[in-house]
């Protein structure tokens, strides 16, 4: 299907190709003194591409040498989609006479389509013997795409702009290689583009997606804006309007969005689980795992939904029903991320501190670059009563990479200050707090550690500024809780 829709995308830039390749042919050979090639270039210029290919089989059965004439029963082939022995004939001319520019382009051109592994070589020739074709690299473009070479693909697109800016599926995918190396914000342009040609909710998305990565979230919701009325059908334009409203801390919004998106498409895995992280992330267990269980009613298979009631559970201090939600999620799939993490964190709050400490070092050590388990093997290590400095500058170590691995993880920089304050390392404290703080200036762990090791440091101001600045967080963080009052959301009937 993929390669289907790959090889569509530059149907266009083919065809483009190919009319081209027609036209010269005719005119190059026409002048070549020959009634039955007369006949065959008159043929194909009347695109009677049948005919033509009758009169090339008939002329080539007695002079089967003859390469141009073989050139041009390949285009009478490509002309009726004929693409495998279209493409053998190209090859045969091609050997024929090795420098034929029109043989190498119809070679190029048919594989390019077959999707064959000679395309990318024919091409680059077609190139070399023709340095500014922009079709050429068009079509270089779509094949490195095709192999997933984003990198080439953009270093080809950006050179082809007159056959990409027309053509919506290569802005497209243009458009979605940048995204996918981290330039989101020369996407945008390109992606603004194709919803000018084809306004429609996928590419209407796509460029919402590219404007909140370029971190221009208003301009995402604003282009979100049409598929966002109260008769839009779109659950995937609602699930990323409430994503983006969280991210904005306009919560309730996304609570009505979230409600919208399940509403419109309630097998959908992935809305359950972004309302569950804001239900987490808000206190508001009971509404989360409320959602989830609508979710099971409808995904009785999806062990994510499992794992993520059971951490909800778990806040709640429900271990036993936890327990069996973790164990359901391992047992329809064992190589869950964090399934295990989470039987952990329930062994930790039973004190069974020994289990959890051994889990986590094990899950660590197998996943190495997995933030979370890094952060929770950090906690754990941190919940040790009377620990020695070795121990100490493990936990640290341990939160430090979680850190490193995902900066914008907030409680493991709330850990890593509040480990870096138990080992005095006070410059340590406010530079991780300071970090912290610019990801949420409301963060009162961060914030409180950061006092306590100004105060150590006897900066009498600063440590005074910063008892305002803790105040004003607790204050806000509780008005911020109470007024959102998720706790009162209801799950869609």
């Amino acid at each position: 299907m993929k390669a289907a829709r790959i090889n569509a995308h530059l149907a266009a830039a083919a065809a483009l190709l190919f009319a081209l390749l027609v036209a010269s042919s005719c005119q190059s050979f026409a002048q070549q003194p020959s009634t039955q090639k007369q006949e065959i270039y008159n043929l194909l210029a009347a695109h009677r591409f049948q005919q033509a290919e009758q009169a090339a089989s008939a002329y080539l059965a007695v002079t089967p040498g003859d390469c141009s004439v073989n050139v041009l029963l390949g285009l009478a082939l490509r002309g009726e989609n004929k693409l495998e022995p279209a493409f053998k004939a190209f090859h045969t001319a091609m050997s024929q006479c090795p420098q034929n520019l029109a043989a190498i382009e119809g070679a190029a051109e048919t594989a390019f389509l077959l999707n064959s592994p000679e395309a990318k070589s024919l091409v680059t020739q077609v190139i070399k013997l023709r340095p500014t074709d922009e079709t050429g690299y068009a079509m270089l473009g779509a094949i490195d795409a095709r192999t997933g070479d984003c990198a080439g693909a953009a270093e080809n697109y950006v050179k082809a702009p007159t056959r990409v800016n027309g053509n919506a599926a290569a802005l497209r995918q243009y458009a979605g290689c940048l995204v996918s190396l981290g330039r989101p914000t020369e996407a945008v342009p390109l992606l603004t583009r194709l919803l000018a040609l084809q306004d429609n909710s996928t590419n209407r998305i796509a460029l919402a997606r590219a404007q909140a990565a370029a971190k221009d979230r208003p301009a995402a919701l604003a282009t979100l804006q049409p598929l966002l009325g109260t008769d839009a059908k779109e659950s995937a334009a609602f699930l990323f309007a409430a994503e983006l409203a969280e991210a904005d801390n306009q919560t309730p919004q996304a609570v009505e969005w979230f409600r919208k998106a399940i509403e419109l498409n309630p097998r959908n895995a992935t809305a359950y689980l972004a309302f569950a992280e804001m239900s987490f992330n808000h206190g508001a267990f009971k509404v989360g795992a409320d959602f989830l269980t609508l979710g099971i009613q409808q995904l009785p298979s999806e062990a994510r939904l499992y794992l993520a009631r059971g951490v909800l559970e778990e806040q709640m201090t429900q271990m036993d029903a936890a327990l069996r939600d973790f164990e359901e999620a391992h047992r329809l799939d064992p190589h869950l991320s964090f399934a295990e993490d989470a039987m952990g964190m329930l062994f930790s709050q039973k004190h069974d501190s020994a289990a959890a400490l051994a889990l986590f070092s094990q899950q660590s050590q197998l996943h190495p670059n997995d933030p979370l388990l890094q952060y929770l093997y950090a906690e754990a290590l941190s919940q040790i009563e009377n620990p020695d400095e070795k121990l100490t500058e493990k936990a640290i170590a341990t939160a430090q990479r979680a850190v490193q691995l995902e900066p914008g993880y907030q409680p493991a920089r709330d850990l890593l200050c509040v480990l870096l304050l138990r080992h005095n390392d006070l410059p340590g404290v406010i530079a991780q707090a300071e970090e912290a703080r610019k990801l949420d200036p409301y963060d009162e762990v961060a914030l409180y550690q950061e006092m306590l090791a100004e105060h150590k440091l006897n900066h009498a101001d600063k440590s005074a500024a910063l008892v305002k600045e803790f105040q004003n967080a607790k204050a806000h963080n509780q008005e911020a809780k109470t007024k959102y009052i998720l706790q009162e959301a209801q799950p869609p009937q």
